[in-house]
């Protein structure tokens, strides 16, 4: 299988890590992706704010370019993105006047588009589940996080088409398969307020702070995501959700890709945890300091 990777914006920008981090686990995983040339942004909800024309047109130019440089799967990190692309197509499908209209605009075929998806999907459904047991060096046993999904890896169910929109496990199931204890808690999939973090950053605290509150009242080390806005809102506003809260707040947010590649063996540069406002390190390092370390020193994936 040839996959392609689209960065979008978010992953060369404020969420470097989560691009250095799957990037490394991809290549710890000795999977080999080719990146979308000639790529650009998804969109967003700036596209087809301004029309629906463009707003299907803009994330399907780069599906476009994926099947002409044969890829067969293009894999997007940004759960955002993955949503843009799937949701163009799906209204490609029960639109064939719009069908035309983007041809027209793209001057591409839009016929056998490759499928576009989330790392997540990869690593479940196309058979890794040995390779990455098998390649387990750190011992995170010890280690409790809660998984948030947030609004678009599963839903809606319609266009997403993967995991359970309502109790998704994909990631709990990744991290299970490499010893982390993952637990349960009602908000897996409650909104971050991604989309208000501009205009309306009340909301996103406000909301924030219920998902904060959730993960250390249910006892976690740490929140696991999988999602560039997800990612910065939880992790850049603790002291504005610790003045709602009315206590101190410090809780590592991490990338599924970052504690995937730990328990690995990559060495934390390569995973970029130095590049989070609150620092992962110390807790990684005391999970893992309690059992032995199989592998004699740490891969070297990415510098």
């Amino acid at each position: 299988m040839k996959y392609g990777y689209y960065p979008g914006c978010s992953l060369e920008g404020i969420s470097v890590e989560y691009n250095h981090s799957m990037r490394s686990l991809f290549s710890a995983l000795q999977v080999t992706i080719e990146d979308l040339p000639d790529w650009i942004c998804c969109g967003t909800l700036a596209a087809p704010s301004i029309s629906r024309l463009l707003g299907v047109a803009t994330p399907l130019w780069n599906v476009a370019k994926a099947k002409e440089a044969g890829i067969e799967q293009l894999v997007a990190p940004c759960s955002a993105c993955v949503y843009h692309f799937k949701n163009a197509e799906n209204q490609l499908q029960k639109n064939r006047e719009l069908y035309s209209d983007v041809e027209a605009v793209l001057e591409m075929p839009l016929d056998n588009l490759p499928r576009t998806v989330h790392p997540l999907e990869i690593l479940i459904n196309d058979g890794f589940e040995e390779r990455i047991k098998s390649g387990v060096r750190q011992d995170l046993s010890d280690l409790k996080v809660v998984c948030y999904y947030g609004c678009h890896i599963s839903r809606p169910a319609e266009v997403m088409q993967f995991d359970d929109p309502e109790d998704p496990q994909s990631m709990d199931q990744l991290l299970r398969w490499v010893g982390v204890e993952t637990l349960e808690w009602s908000r897996k999939v409650d909104c971050c307020g991604a989309h208000f973090s501009l205009i309306k950053p009340g909301i996103v605290v406000e909301l924030c702070a219920k998902l904060v509150e959730s993960a250390l009242e249910s006892g976690a080390d740490a929140i696991v995501v999988a999602c560039p806005m997800c990612h910065a809102n939880l992790d850049t506003r603790q002291q504005e959700i610790a003045s709602k809260l009315g206590h101190p707040v410090n809780i590592p947010i991490l990338y599924f890709s970052q504690v995937l590649g730990f328990a690995l063996g990559i060495n934390p540069g390569a995973l970029g945890l130095k590049k989070h406002l609150v620092d992962p390190l110390p807790l990684m390092a005391a999970r893992c300091q309690a059992r032995a370390v199989e592998h004699p020193s740490p891969m070297e994936v990415m510098p």
